[in-house]
């Protein structure tokens, strides 16, 4: 999925700028600015290296492992 990130000022905000290849229609999301939410970049990296890694669509989507979840 192709996406871009962009921190700006709400009132420097008078148009939004789609790249030719996102095509016809795009979804925009607006959300708050979070300080204290925002992660470091070791964080990011470590998730970006969890989801290269395939654990959760071959470990924990496997079949033989639904059986914890009748626990």
């Amino acid at each position: 999925m192709d996406a871009l990130r962009q921190i700006v000022d709400r009132k420097s905000i008078t148009s939004v700028h789609v790249p030719e290849e996102f095509g016809d229609q795009v979804e925009i999301i607006i959300l708050p600015l979070r300080e204290e939410n925002k992660m470091s970049a070791t964080s990011e990296t470590m998730l970006k290296l969890q989801e290269q890694s395939g654990f959760a669509t071959h470990v924990l989507a496997d079949e033989n492992e639904d059986v914890w979840n009748d626990l």
